[in-house]
């Protein structure tokens, strides 16, 4: 099996409000439009050209975005990139690519900063699916934790 990496990684705003659903068996799933932008030289001057993606969040996750994120917020979204197929309702067949996001982060404004757009108060109770460990001992150090040369993929 060769190698390959499929990671996705971008800072942008929302393009439109988060869309909650959920699949028959009952997990939640959400899709939002993120956009992010790049800059060209055009003539003498600098343009902004836009990117819009979407964005698949599935679980808990799915949930508290689809709660607390809205047209506007910038997000930093992490995960990989999918591309799949379906029938359109005029029989046609459509592809479509996505991020299926592991992790989406809203960004909060600084203190004292006025944008109502970007404004986001996590519950207090909120917990992320994935939880990294930390070494809770003194006696371990980072230099201490040993990476093996071979990869078990």
């Amino acid at each position: 099996m060769a190698f390959s990496i499929n990671v996705a990684f971008i800072t942008g705003n929302v393009t439109r409000d988060p869309e909650l659903k959920y699949t028959p068996s009952g997990t939640a799933v959400c899709s939002l439009g993120v956009a992010t932008n790049y800059s060209m030289k055009k003539g003498d001057q600098w343009v902004d050209v836009p990117t819009f993606h979407n964005v698949v969040v599935w679980g808990k996750q799915a949930e508290f975005i689809a709660n607390s994120v809205h047209k506007g917020v910038k997000v930093s979204v992490v995960g990989r990139i999918d591309n799949r197929q379906y029938e359109a309702k005029d029989g046609t067949k459509r592809y479509i690519s996505e991020i299926v996001a592991d992790t989406v982060v809203p960004f909060t404004p600084r203190p004292g900063t006025e944008s109502s757009a970007t404004s986001f108060s996590p519950p207090s109770d909120l917990k992320p699916e994935k939880i990294v460990e930390t070494p809770t001992s003194t006696d371990q150090k980072v230099e201490d934790i040993v990476i093996p040369d071979e990869m078990p993929f």
